[in-house]
């Protein structure tokens, strides 16, 4: 049995129903055509841009002036044969025109899409029929426009409300700040937070950084900072400094904690509204070990 390749059926001139350049029109066009076995034709072959034989797939019934593309830029025409292909073309339905309506009758029952170019196709030959798919193709197209609208709302409601939960929860950590962050961007809140959110031990009891500041400050201690602090390091016989640096503190009478900018920064705001103070009795609630932060802090601390 002859391949696809080696057929020496003579090619007809034929015009065939299919997809314009856009992929939507659909448009009559001639072509070369060669018989390959039943109502299955075929192009020419040409070589694509890696060299590989390509050809274009038909079929034409009888009752059909013009035919319908099969199948576009099929490759390796050496690797078929005939009854191969009608084989396929039998297990789709397509070998006969009865079994090819038949086929496209139970897409209609179905509710399967019917493409524009079948429909044109099946016009010519039962016009009747052809408008029966083609009102079923706009009532599945206005089922998918409504399937879609659903689902966009849909995603959009949700979207709404996580975007609504994301507000609500960043509302609630800035409001932990008493006013501090109120202003601030996401990005510099996000930058302050992974500082002051840190869990520390301070008098026996778990807390954040910021908590830790709210209490201080709420027991009057004040905010410095310290210009041009040097340190030493090296060996007793080459002992170099450091290069001077800002110092931030915590101080209250003779007693000082060592603290980071934003800290200072945190505490500086503090001090410059005591009111606030009033506010953060709430912010306090650092109490037992038997807290969810606590239990947390002993976890990571177990880990290390």
């Amino acid at each position: 049995m002859p391949t696809l390749e080696q057929l020496d059926t003579p090619y007809e001139r034929r015009r065939v129903i299919e997809y314009g350049v856009d992929g939507n029109k659909v448009v009559r066009h001639w072509h070369d055509a060669q018989h390959i076995a039943g109502p299955l034709y075929k192009s020419k072959e040409e070589k694509n841009k890696y060299g590989e034989q390509e050809m274009d797939l038909y079929l034409f019934f009888e009752g059909g002036k013009d035919g319908l593309l099969y199948q576009y830029n099929m490759r390796h025409p050496e690797q078929y044969t005939p009854e191969k292909m009608m084989e396929e073309i039998e297990r789709v339905g397509y070998d006969t025109l009865e079994h090819f309506l038949t086929t496209f009758d139970q897409s209609v029952v179905e509710g399967k899409f019917i493409g524009a170019a079948v429909i044109e196709f099946v016009r010519q030959i039962d016009t009747e029929r052809g408008n029966r798919y083609a009102q079923h193709r706009l009532d599945y197209i206005a089922r998918q426009e409504e399937k879609h609208r659903r689902l966009a709302a849909e995603r959009a409601e949700k979207a709404a409300q996580k975007e609504a939960q994301r507000k609500a929860a960043e509302q609630a950590a800035r409001a932990k700040y008493l006013g501090w962050a109120d202003q601030m961007t996401a990005m510099q809140f996000g930058k302050v937070s992974s500082v002051l959110d840190v869990l520390i031990r301070a008098d026996g009891k778990v807390m954040t950084k910021r908590e830790f500041v709210i209490s201080r400050m709420k027991d009057g201690w004040t905010p410095t900072k310290k210009e041009g602090v040097v340190s030493y390091y090296g060996s007793r016989w080459d002992v170099k400094e450091s290069k001077p640096r800002t110092e931030y503190r915590l101080a209250k009478e003779n007693l000082t904690y060592r603290i980071s900018k934003t800290e200072f920064n945190f505490a500086s705001y503090l001090a410059a509204h005591p009111e606030k103070l009033s506010q953060a009795r709430k912010q306090l609630a650092i109490c037992t070990d038997a807290g969810g932060e606590q239990q947390a802090f002993r976890e990571e601390a177990q880990k290390a």
